[in-house]
């Protein structure tokens, strides 16, 4: 529902609206642009009455309501109320925003208008007044930690501020799944609870990650997974479990719950706040923290700034951060990862936490990738749109290679979407997914099951990669697309695919030889890929995707001990500072491992613990 509600937002009268700037000269009339935004092509229609831009109007579009919500609606609000299209973007959504304003200065032009002479009126910019207040508790960031551990800390009867740099609660959870549990009352009634512990899950973990990790935090933290499961639903938020969503992990724990409406992400953390404040608790969207302060090792207070320039000094006997990593930082994940990332975010998780603990003298924190799948260079977010080329890298009779020309792992790998995509980035910043014309053919005929591939890659628990049973009918014109735009390669032979690819020709060669080979034994005997996928790519012609991996957050930078109270380098405790999430990496290695629904885990129960010992601390 509210997804229609965006996709046809009421127009803004020029009635109730006051300015003073004169009249341009444009061509009274509607006037509708379609332009990129985040995810796809949006449509916006401008209506402009005596010279004025009266309405602004988005329509058909395919931005994600819960990240991009407030711009589709706030932005062309604005717009009308400055007369201008030079309007501030919506924090979280800065490339819907700026699509909005695009459309609108194409429809200005488009009337024979000049931009320039909407220009609005220039206002000196002011720091606001300074507000004083006073709380127990202080929560940074309104994602699944901070409102986890807000509405923990009021209920055990704390004042509470919750501070938001968006202009909607819900972060990257709203992005995600769902999390893991375990022994929660769902479990309980699908018969699941009882047939492993939380040790059980623990010694996988500590295999997985070498031991490189603190797993007494993970243990914490999973221990409680299940209540707290629990307690969400009993506040308003609904889960379905699923035990396991990918393939690859049906012999593995099951854990994983997923939202029950995946259309209602928002939704849920909406609720959530509203039984926040309902409790008592206060809530300031638009409003980042930019500082904490401490004295004596001890938390007393927080500085944020709000929209229109308020300065809030907030003292405070607790604080409990976050704010979700620092995905959204391109260039602290360029300078950690070492080439461009796609990661998903919804734009504001650039680092704060760490930033802010570390200018009092925090640690700094263990750093890694949530390196989950993989996807083409098309634009289109994986998971946000539909993109056609991106099949041709989930398909497990794909054969692929990286820059030197060699098979770097086996291509079903491709059903666990962490380890293709850890594969992945172990070769950098992109490789390639081979495909041959006769496979196409077929593709477009009758779908993958054509090639043998009868289960489709599952990127989230709501989202197929590929039809089963269908035609591809759209692949090849996406794939000869793809040529023309540098982002697909073609060849007859193998040699003019390597050229075109940049790569060299008799390692490609023979590594594409002694694939077929394999294919002709029935085995491959380097990787052991599922001998059913193993089809020979023959003589050509060939296709190579340009393919890379996906990120679903740079996580980590402030230093925990097993308790999620932030620390120094020396272990000191910094009284009254905790923080959970995304803005926590001492559970990992360096990866994200195959438990799914982990990091939620880590955001929803750590965000609630922490909001425990907050309010405990502060009562102190």
């Amino acid at each position: 529902m509210r997804k229609k509600l965006i996709a046809s937002l009421v127009g803004i009268s020029l009635l109730s609206l006051v300015s003073f700037q004169a009249m341009a000269d444009v061509a009274d009339g509607s006037y509708t642009e379609t332009v990129p935004g985040r995810n796809g092509d949006m449509t916006v229609t401008t209506v402009f009455e005596g010279g004025r831009i009266a309405s602004v109007t988005v329509d058909e579009n395919v931005e994600t309501p819960e990240v991009a919500g407030a711009a589709l609606t706030d932005i062309p609000a604005n717009i009308v109320k400055a007369n201008s299209p030079e309007v501030d973007a919506k924090t979280g959504a800065t490339i819907t925003s700026d699509a909005i304003k695009s459309a609108v200065i194409a429809a200005i032009e488009e009337a024979g208008g000049d931009p320039a002479d909407f220009a609005g009126i220039s206002t000196p910019e002011t720091e606001g007044e300074t507000v004083s207040l006073e709380t127990d508790v202080v929560v940074v960031g309104a994602g699944g930690c901070g409102i986890s551990a807000a509405l923990t800390a009021v209920q055990a009867g704390a004042r509470v501020i919750l501070l938001e740099k968006a202009a909607t609660p819900g972060g990257v959870s709203i992005i995600a799944g769902g999390p893991m549990g375990i022994n929660s009352k769902d479990q309980e009634e699908a018969g699941v609870a009882g047939t492993f512990t939380t040790a059980d899950v623990l010694a996988y973990w500590q295999s997985y990650n070498c031991w490189m990790d603190d797993g007494q935090l993970f243990y914490n933290i999973a221990d409680r997974s299940g209540e707290t499961i629990d307690w969400l639903e009993e506040n308003g938020m609904a889960f379905t479990f699923v035990g396991n969503a990918q393939s690859a992990h049906a012999e593995g724990f099951e854990t994983y719950h997923i939202y029950e409406d995946q259309e209602n992400k928002l939704g849920y953390y909406e609720k959530l706040i509203d039984v926040f404040k309902e409790a008592g608790g206060e809530v300031y969207f638009e409003t980042p923290a930019v500082e904490l302060k401490a004295e004596n090792d001890k938390i007393t207070g927080v500085i944020a700034k709000g929209a229109d320039g308020s300065i809030y000094e907030i003292a405070a006997k607790a604080v409990v951060l976050g704010t979700g990593g620092f995905g959204a930082n391109a260039d602290e994940v360029l300078e950690q990862v070492g080439f461009p990332l796609e990661t998903f975010t919804t734009g504001t998780q650039t680092g704060e936490g760490a930033a802010m603990s570390q200018a009092i003298d925090a640690g700094k924190g263990k750093t890694i990738q949530q390196y989950h799948g993989v996807t083409s260079f098309s634009g289109i977010q994986t998971g946000q749109g539909k993109d056609e080329i991106a099949k041709a890298i989930y398909l497990p009779t794909s054969v692929w290679v990286n820059r030197r020309a060699a098979r770097f792992c086996p291509e079903d790998l491709n059903y666990d979407t962490a380890l293709c995509s850890n594969a992945a980035a172990t070769q950098g910043e992109f490789y390639f997914s081979i495909i041959s014309g006769d496979m196409v053919d077929k593709l477009e005929s009758g779908g993958s099951k054509e090639l043998g591939v009868e289960i489709a890659v599952a990127y989230e628990p709501t989202i197929p990669m590929f039809s089963i049973d269908e035609g591809w009918t759209e692949f090849r014109a996406a794939l000869d697309a793809g040529v023309e735009s540098g982002i697909v390669f073609q060849g007859d032979t193998l040699q003019d695919l390597a050229e075109n690819m940049g790569v060299d020709a008799a390692t490609l060669e023979k590594t594409i030889q002694d694939y077929n080979a394999a294919c002709e034994a029935g085995e491959d005997p380097v990787y052991g890929k599922d001998p059913k996928y193993m089809i020979s790519l023959g003589d050509g012609p060939f296709y190579a995707v340009k393919a890379r991996p996906v990120s679903l957050g740079a996580i980590g930078g402030v230093l925990v001990n097993s308790n999620l109270q932030v620390i120094k380098e020396d272990g000191t405790v910094i009284g009254g500072l905790y923080a959970a999430g995304n803005d926590i990496a001492e559970i990992y290695n360096n990866s994200y491992p195959l438990v799914e629904g982990v990091t939620m885990m880590t955001a929803l129960t750590g965000g609630r613990i922490c909001g425990e010992e907050a309010a405990a601390y502060a009562a102190e």
